[in-house]
């Protein structure tokens, strides 16, 4: 199958430019000694105090000491492969990528499979010891690469990379330079080894990412339920190397546009954004997403997304600020390009969609954090009616108990929205406030739900920090519901702003509040 390329290259929307620049310029020095070890571009963007975490103590510590004296591995290399593998979390594995080369990982060290059932057994422990306690796990991986540096001839770099279950050269390589680098050293794997793929121009969609070219996709319908228009978050339930590798891997008839690595600091793209890659196996219910985009119900969801994974898993308990910093960024970049909405409708998870038999990015993903850096990357404060909708720190939202909470009509932003009647005498408004950290001019605009009831007259108060009423705005509320519709825009002092929507008018109508946005 021959891959298309994309006709342009966008500008890179990365956090930190600087350094994804140093990064490409070590990857290309080193193409011109290939016989030195070879710096991966992750070693530029990750921090000196995380360069060798073996070096720094981990829950597990113990655990690693003794299994390594039990089974004579070296300590260090157990605690720097439950790193790479887990960042030294007990996760309980889940099906992410079909197929039986694929099974759920357990665990400090991610065993899984076979693999599994073989350390279990040299160990002497039951498999469910190896996959839920965390001595008995470790003690499996121990036994088991003392089995595999035997039939190595001693060798613990090719222990490590048979440990991996990796197929792929490259990600076997890519595996070993990472626990090496762990464990503090080179290592003779990472000299060995060739350079980070060739990638002087970057990925073709995102210039911050390396390109790793996956024949797993093909071509999305050319009518209306081809148009990208949704975001997937995945979790790979594995560590990058892994992910990656079985992404390009032409096995698996799986793959995702995007993959982002534990520490954020390299992002893979391994199938062009307009082709359609194979990450998730549903047809789209609306139901499932608060009965948004109806009329894409029964098509093959993999036809209008696109898919990011991250490197983990939905069982841990958090994910590193740097990974949900370059993921967002990321995301800022294909919605904004891709005109895909920057909501809870459009940036959804593969559990979400897919609920029979898929859970991730799981439940400690943080949704709202996200989406609002999401969207404060592509310049922009979004204030939903709903308070826990909202990032406290930059919006807020105060409505009166006289405005009922609804659904009912599926045109909303966020949870729902608030409706009252008008009426001549009323004093109340829905006030929504929004953060502005220095002087500037915004733009403010705001959406309604539709419906034949809603105010030709409702008026939306533009308020300063000062207190002072920069305008009053009347917008025809029976038209355009779904949709958001510029109010103006204002030069706004430091501090708090509001809107406040009034709904003192003849009556006979409702007014809507559901969201205002705040662009830069």
């Amino acid at each position: 199958m021959t891959l298309r390329r994309a006709g342009t290259r966008r500008r890179p929307f990365s956090p930190a430019p600087v350094v994804w620049a140093a990064a490409l310029a070590l990857a290309a020095a080193c193409h011109g000694a290939p016989v030195e070890p070879c710096p991966s571009p992750r070693v530029a963007g990750i921090a000196a105090e995380q360069a060798a975490p073996a070096q720094r103590p981990s829950p597990f510590d113990s655990a690693f000491r003794a299994a390594g004296a039990e089974f004579d591995v070296p300590p260090a290399l157990l605690k720097a492969i439950g790193w790479v593998e887990t960042r030294w979390q007990m996760v309980e594995g889940r099906e992410e990528f079909p197929g039986a080369a694929r099974p759920p990982a357990f665990g400090v060290m991610a065993l899984r499979g076979t693999a599994l059932e073989r350390g279990a057994a040299l160990a002497g422990v039951t498999l469910d010891a190896a996959r839920r306690d965390p001595v008995a796990n470790i003690r499996a991986a121990a036994a088991l690469l003392r089995v595999y540096a035997a039939e190595a001839g001693g060798d613990w770099d090719a222990a490590a990379a048979r440990f991996s279950g990796i197929d792929l050269p490259e990600g076997r390589a890519s595996y070993t330079r990472d626990v090496a680098q762990a464990q503090g050293r080179a290592g003779p794997a990472a000299a060995a080894a060739a350079c980070p793929p060739p990638n002087p121009g970057g990925a073709p969609d995102y210039a911050a990412a390396v390109w790793r070219a996956s024949p797993n996709f093909n071509e999305r319908p050319a009518d209306s339920t081809g148009r990208l228009h949704v975001l997937i978050i995945h979790t790979c339930e594995s560590n990058y190397a892994s992910c990656w590798s079985w992404l390009v891997n032409p096995a698996s008839q799986a793959s995702a546009h995007y993959v982002v690595d534990e520490d954020g600091a390299e992002i893979s793209q391994v199938v062009h954004e307009p082709d359609r890659a194979w990450h998730i196996a549903a047809l789209y219910d609306c139901a499932l997403n608060r009965r948004h985009d109806c009329w894409l119900n029964g098509v093959q969801s993999n036809d209008f997304t696109v898919g990011i994974e991250h490197a983990g898993f939905a069982s841990q308990a958090a994910f590193p600020a740097s990974q949900l910093e370059a993921s967002a960024a990321l995301a800022c970049d294909v919605t904004r390009d891709r005109a895909i909405p920057r909501d809870w409708q459009h940036i959804v998870g593969h559990g979400q969609l897919q609920p029979a038999n898929r859970t991730d990015p799981g439940p400690n993903w943080p949704w709202i954090a996200y989406v609002h850096r999401v969207q404060a990357l592509c310049g922009e404060v979004v204030v939903d009616d709903s308070v826990q909708f909202n990032d406290a720190s930059v919006a807020a939202a105060a409505v009166p108990a006289a405005w009922p909470a609804s659904d009912s009509t599926p045109d909303y932003y966020g949870g729902g929205y608030r409706w009252a009647p008008t009426q001549p005498t009323a004093t109340d408004a829905a006030v929504f406030s929004f953060q502005v950290a220095a002087p500037g001019t915004r733009t403010l605009e705001v959406r309604w739900t539709s419906g034949t009831n809603r105010s030709p007259r409702a008026a939306y108060a533009v308020i300063a920090a000062t207190a002072d009423t920069l305008a009053v705005v009347q917008v025809d509320q029976r038209t355009g519901g779904g949709a958001w519709h510029r109010l103006g825009a204002w030069t706004f002092p430091a501090g708090w702003q509001r809107v406040a929507l009034r709904r003192r008018d003849a009556s006979g109508s409702v007014v809507i509040a559901d969201a205002v946005r705040v662009r830069q």
